[in-house]
């Protein structure tokens, strides 16, 4: 199993009403696969978790690709896990100010060293954790 998280850049035309289309296709298609994860989505930019069997998180990845609703994606971490930090979530949401994207930007000017397992391992949780505050 892995786990991998990517950034891009939302389409300039996407309305919140396409991004919460996407959350409920990723939670009907992603449970079909065993994929769970989370996407972040705020001032232009997405982020999103993975997580899952190899073969179906790339195959997932590679799909995400092409869709034309962002650019630019980035994989900022990928990693092997043991176990899942979204399992709870096919696909969770969060709406986030871009300043609150300073973890996702810390780890994305390490994309080319080794990335501790632990802090991106904290960063995600971080993550899960907002899943389950009440907003």
């Amino acid at each position: 199993m892995i786990r991998l998280l990517y950034l891009s850049h939302a389409a300039s035309t996407i309305s919140e009403e396409q991004v919460q289309e996407i959350l409920l296709s990723s939670r009907r298609n992603n449970s079909a696969s065993s994929i769970t994860g989370i996407l972040v989505h705020g001032g232009g930019l997405f982020m999103q978790v993975l997580e899952g069997p190899e073969s179906d998180v790339l195959r997932k990845y590679v799909k995400i690709l092409d869709d034309p609703r962002h650019s630019g994606a980035q994989i900022l971490c990928i990693s092997p896990v043991k176990n899942r930090i979204f399992e709870k979530w096919s696909m969770g949401g969060i709406a986030s100010d871009p300043l609150q994207f300073q973890h996702i930007a810390t780890l994305r000017a390490r994309r080319l060293e080794v990335i501790d397992e632990n802090t991106f391992t904290e960063t995600m949780r971080e993550f899960a954790q907002r899943l389950r505050s009440p907003q």
